[in-house]
């Protein structure tokens, strides 16, 4: 990938390209251990884990919300 210091189109197309890329790829974690770069069983993609993280954040704030009695958000 060329450098994206430079806001070309060209530079732009291929940071869309490769955010895509990590996107639809497997989720992955860091062994420890190893230092190595393991996919997590039954963890979907990227993209998928993502979605799964904001309806959980989403969750949260509305039981935060339901939870105030003053008004405001906790």
């Amino acid at each position: 990938m060329a450098s994206v210091d430079v806001a070309t189109k060209q530079n732009l197309d291929d940071l869309m390209k490769v955010g895509e890329g990590l996107l639809d790829s497997p989720v992955s974690r860091v062994n420890s251990d190893t230092g190595g770069v393991e996919p997590v069983t039954n963890g979907g993609t990227n993209r998928e884990a993502l979605k799964r993280f904001a309806k959980q954040l989403a969750d949260e704030r509305k039981l935060r919300e339901s939870n105030c009695t003053d008004g405001r958000v906790l």
